[in-house]
């Protein structure tokens, strides 16, 4: 039955992968190539600048996550040096391959080597997954409610179940107080489905919050950044960001390709098309693929020092 749900989840999110890819096409089609390319060429290169200062930025607001996991698990004297590499490495993988198949395993492989208990590794990786969800849930519901807008009825002839994201925003509001509530109240492990799931201290709760409201803030601003000009600024693009964003997550197809994109591109001034698809396709680019190629080398470099020091350990001493 297991073998079963594995292969059904994985063709799912295959479906829906190969569905917004088709949706994103319909959408592109009435563009040509060289009209994407010429609104590629005209993003100014001073919003390009922007957007890779708020992508450095960002990733500096990553280690926040992790920094304050490892705080709580682990303790205070872990270097921030080997903290900051397995979280830029973690979350440009993750950003990617998507956080199952590779965030949680890079980390895992960073944190064993340096002698963290797999028990430990597991808690950690629970807390930046309970950090990053309700930081989620707490500013797409504050998004949602204070600048509440309109969802089409049909995306590319597909029916949306909502349309209107006030009564979105509210739902995620109410699931975020009852995790602060739940730290308030509550000072064991929870048990469920059979695991142990640890509850952070209402402080470390709400510098979960924090910290994960601010990492979601300058990401927005990056897509903000090169995108073109458009009614509400920020805050409307913010708007967009999250609800992208989120869906894109929930659906598990990695890096949320084809359905972040196509999202976008729906919520977007039609007559804008190629301005913005060239912004998500520098977006990609600048947040996603160029701190991926970063983080390879950093982990190439990691595995090759272990080698080395692993052939050093098991060479005999000279005249031994």
């Amino acid at each position: 039955m297991k073998r079963f749900l594995n292969i059904f989840g994985r063709l799912l999110v295959l479906a829906i992968f190969l569905g917004a890819a088709w949706l994103l096409y319909a959408r592109l089609k009435q563009y040509t190539c060289q009209q994407i390319l010429d609104a590629v060429s005209g993003i100014a290169w001073w919003h390009i600048a922007a957007a890779l200062l708020l992508t450095v930025l960002n990733y500096v607001v990553l280690v926040g996550y992790d920094w304050f996991a490892v705080r709580w698990v682990i303790g205070d004297r872990f270097p921030l040096r080997k903290i900051a590499t397995a979280s830029f490495c973690g979350y440009a993988f993750s950003y990617n391959f998507g956080a199952t198949l590779f965030g949680t395993s890079i980390r895992y492989r960073f944190y064993s080597v340096w002698g963290i208990p797999l028990l430990k590794i597991l808690e950690l990786l629970v807390i930046l997954g309970l950090t990053f969800w309700f930081g989620v849930f707490t500013l797409a519901g504050l998004v949602f409610v204070a600048t509440p807008f309109s969802i089409p009825e049909r995306i590319e002839n597909v029916q949306m179940p909502f349309t209107h994201t006030f009564w979105i925003g509210v739902i995620l509001l109410v699931i975020a107080a009852g995790y602060v509530l739940l730290s308030f109240v509550c000072r064991k492990r929870l048990r469920l489905f059979g695991w142990e799931v640890p509850v952070p201290p209402p402080k470390l709760t709400l510098y979960q919050i924090v910290i994960a409201c601010g990492d979601l803030l300058v990401a927005a601003a990056v897509l903000h950044s090169l995108l073109p000009p458009t009614e509400g600024g920020y805050v409307r693009i913010l708007g967009i960001f999250m609800l992208a964003f989120v869906v894109a997550v929930l659906t598990h197809v990695p890096g949320g390709y084809g359905v972040f994109d196509v999202l976008v591109m729906n919520f977007m001034p039609q007559d804008q098309g190629p301005a913005v698809f060239a912004g998500l396709l520098v977006f990609r680019l600048i947040y996603y693929w160029i701190p991926l190629l970063i983080a390879a080398c950093m982990l190439g470099y990691h595995e090759l020092t272990l080698s080395k020091e692993d052939e050093i350990a098991d060479t005999p001493a000279a005249g031994g």
